[in-house]
């Protein structure tokens, strides 16, 4: 709990102090629109892993309304059973009809549903497209898992929830930091 609520507070100011005329900042910041986030949902998804970046970004919309936030189905169904069955969400979009992101927030889930939504290849294709042109890809804990599948993750540093390091020292491309609570490798 404790390392999302530091993630949670440098996200904070981070986001909340992005300027649009900042001079030496490697993100392009839109002119003529919002900076669109979408967050990745699928079925058995963590909730805090997804409603803890959500909260983050509206946050900092509230402060100074440059996000448009939404959330983006894996598959064509928009409603998503979280982790445990306990809480529905209805996704605004699905991989079908979603515009591209300028940030794609990957949550994370249990290593067992990280291996069954990694063998989704239209939902491995449109993270690897929506790729291309993010500025930023945004991994929450075993969310670097499901990146890390698609390959995107060879040669850059990565790292992920304590018991799942062993899944992601299993990609010998991937620089594995055991120690960091979180890593920033280029977009990543």
């Amino acid at each position: 709990m404790k390392i999302i609520q530091i993630t949670l507070v440098i996200l904070s100011f981070i986001f909340c102090s992005i300027d649009v005329n900042a001079q030496n900042s490697k993100f392009n910041i839109p002119k003529d629109r919002k900076i669109n986030i979408a967050v990745l949902v699928y079925d058995g998804l963590q909730i805090v892993d997804t409603g803890g970046p959500i909260d983050v970004f509206i946050k900092a919309n509230n402060m100074n309304g440059k996000y448009n936030i939404y959330t983006v189905s894996a598959t064509d169904k928009k409603k998503i059973v979280m982790d445990g069955g306990t809480v529905n969400l209805i996704a605004m979009y699905t991989i079908y009809d979603a515009s591209q992101s300028d940030i794609l927030i990957i949550p994370g889930t249990s290593p067992e549903i990280v291996k069954s939504v990694s063998k989704d290849k239209n939902m491995m294709d449109w993270i690897i497209k929506q790729n291309e042109k993010t500025q930023i890809t945004m991994l929450v804990c075993t969310g670097g898992l499901i990146l890390a599948n698609t390959g995107l993750l060879d040669g850059h540093s990565a790292t992920t929830h304590h018991w799942s390091l062993d899944e992601l020292r299993s990609h010998p491309k991937i620089k594995v930091k055991q120690e960091a609570r979180f890593v920033a490798d280029g977009k990543f």
